[in-house]
């Protein structure tokens, strides 16, 4: 079969589906898509509740704790201890199909009834305000991450120790405000550094250690602003700039983006790959239109998976772990095999489909919720392994002869993931609103709940403009009062109006000479997402280096590259837009620039 091009049922743009992709669906036995790429991405992500958190009881054993949903929320809510205990049995909940509606409504109906988790947490230790984590010892809201411990308001933190304020951070510690960094020591205020030591607001840097203020260096030690020093020269010169005053760190991120500007970036953001298109794709292999992935190989889509190996699959979100044949998923990881439509989905299992909160494995499920190691299962009901397959392909008709509408207009057969109005979450408490970013009109016309922050009074709250400008001048009483963001409720980035410094971040603060923040975590997190390129957006350009200086002449090579003095000819597909203001070079040109 050739390449097609067909219209998104969704956002009536065309998008194409080429014969490998055939190939695909073939292999899993699912039909084509009818969303685009980026429509299904969204869907998908507007299932996930990531940062959003609620004080409520657990409806089980009484207890009040921090969840994913809220008190008036009309499901039923366990505490994590209790969700995976056997004090409950999700089998009591199993009900026969009905042919005379569709499918669709009976899973709504069954995911209405079946306990929800409360948090999406394993083996915490002291770190009960954190979500879709295991491992984590003496955390404080920490999401997506595991095995770390002292860390605070991370998000896709793994194996690191006392950061804070990061987003995609492995095997680091005491670094702060970073991200997409790597095997890093005392980083703060920087992007893109791997291997790196005692460097502030800096970017694209590897191997260097005791740098300020730098672009695109390898292997360097005593830089600032990509001059070298004697160490003598570097420590006297250090001392002339103060770290733990807010006023010189936002002047110093202010002159770090003009210089952003004139220095050349790498089409794309990546390290051992074979075949691969898309932004921050590592040690992988025929990965196309992926996005800050790690160990794939012969996926297409796919984003945010972790570094341990996913293999074979389309459509796929978050997680991973030694996962493979995976379409149209959200949630899943440690050994997941062949699960399609899912989301929730951990342990060793293989054949589900439509299924959420699946545990510690598991196979041949359709249609479940809250499962843990059972087999043969549709809408929560035990079948033998012949009537099992019976009925699962009888429901596959059903849902292709009887498919289920939503209020849009959209038509939700076989093959397709959950319908928007499945999710059990508004829009902006979910993972979509975080990439996808939308106001309340724009995502109520598109279909999507909205819920609005929950207003709160406070008693002497201390306004972010009258705070100590400097970390040294902060007294101990701070950690009793309670700070409003500087954003006061007013932007899109689930404001939460209002913060605290605990002790522990106090002391933090104190050691690295940091100065205390004005904005709440979750508005901390969203400026970090907005200065970072598109999750699911690739443009076609050229390379803009023009021989011995950049095509807009901003920016002078500093070496002689294998085109000469002609411009380079090399085109790609990079996540920079061309409205972007940043200069774009191709992986070999880049590379002769970074010394």
């Amino acid at each position: 079969m050739a390449s097609e091009e067909r219209s998104c049922q969704n956002c009536k743009k065309d998008f194409i589906i080429v014969l490998e992709d055939f190939v695909f669906y073939e292999k899993i036995k699912v039909p084509p898509p009818t969303w685009c790429p980026e429509c299904r991405l969204v869907r998908r992500l507007s299932f996930m509740n990531e940062r959003t958190l609620y004080n409520r009881t657990c409806d089980l054993c009484k207890k009040n704790f921090i969840a994913l949903f809220p008190q008036e929320t009309p499901y039923v809510v366990y505490c994590p201890d209790c969700w995976h205990s056997d004090n409950w049995d999700p089998m009591d909940y199993a009900r026969d199909i009905d042919f005379t509606r569709p499918f669709f409504w009976q899973l709504k109906e069954l995911f209405e009834v079946v306990p929800q988790m409360g948090l999406s947490v394993l083996s915490l230790e002291n770190s009960d305000y954190c979500n879709l984590s295991s491992a984590l010892k003496n955390c404080y809201l920490v999401f997506n991450s595991d095995y770390s411990e002292n860390c605070m308001y991370d998000t896709f933190l793994q194996r690191s120790k006392e950061c804070v304020d990061l987003y995609i951070a492995d095997l680091c510690e005491r670094c702060y405000d970073s991200s997409n960094i790597f095997k890093d020591y005392d980083v703060r205020y920087s992007k893109r550094c791997n291997e790196c030591m005692n460097v502030s607001f800096s970017e694209n840097l590897t191997n260097c250690s005791d740098c300020f203020g730098c672009i695109n260096l390898k292997n360097k030690q005593y830089y600032i602003f990509n001059q070298p020093y004697s160490k003598e020269e570097y420590e006297k010169k250090m001392s002339e700039y103060d770290l733990g005053s807010y006023a010189f760190v936002e002047s110093m991120k202010k002159r770090m983006q003009a210089m952003l500007i004139r220095y050349p970036r790498r089409y794309c953001e990546g390290l051992n790959n074979e075949n691969t298109i898309g932004d921050y794709i590592f040690n992988s292999k025929n990965a196309f239109y992926c996005g800050e992935v790690g160990d794939c190989e012969n996926c297409k889509w796919c984003n945010l998976l972790s570094i341990a190996s996913t293999k074979d699959s389309y459509d796929f979100t978050m997680w991973g772990a030694g996962s493979e044949m995976l379409y149209e998923c959200i949630a899943s990881g440690e050994g997941v095999y062949h699960t399609l439509f899912s989301f929730n989905t951990w342990g060793a299992q293989t054949e589900i489909e439509y299924s959420k909160d699946i545990m510690k494995g598991g196979d041949n499920l359709f249609g479940c919720a809250g499962l843990k190691k059972k087999q043969w299962c549709i809408l929560n009901k035990q079948y033998s392994e012949s009537d099992y397959h019976t009925l699962r392909k009888q429901i596959i008709e059903h849902m292709n002869s009887a498919p289920y509408i939503d209020t849009h207009g959209h038509t939700y057969c076989y093959g397709e993931f959950f319908p928007t109005e499945l999710a059990q979450h508004a829009y902006n408490e979910t993972l979509a609103h975080a990439f996808f970013p939308l106001n309340k009109t724009k995502a109520i016309q598109h279909g999507y709940r909205w819920r609005d922050v929950d207003s709160k009074k406070y008693e002497r709250l201390v306004t972010s403009e009258i705070l100590t400008d400097h970390i040294k001048n902060v007294p101990d009483t701070i950690t009793k009062k309670i700070i409003e963001c500087r954003h006061r409720g007013t932007c899109n980035d689930q404001c939460l109006g209002a913060f605290k410094i605990t002790v522990q971040e106090l002391a933090f603060y104190r050691t690295m000479n940091i100065p205390l923040p004005r904005l709440c975590h979750n508005c901390r997190h969203y400026q970090r997402l907005r200065n970072r390129n598109s999750l699911s957006k690739l443009w076609p350009r050229q390379c803009q280096c023009g021989g011995t200086t950049s095509t807009n002449s901003v920016y002078t090579n500093i070496a002689q590259h294998g085109h000469g003095a002609s411009p380079c000819q090399t085109e790609f597909q990079t996540s920079y837009s061309p409205e972007k203001p940043d200069i774009v070079y191709c992986e070999e040109c880049y590379r002769s620039e970074v010394v």
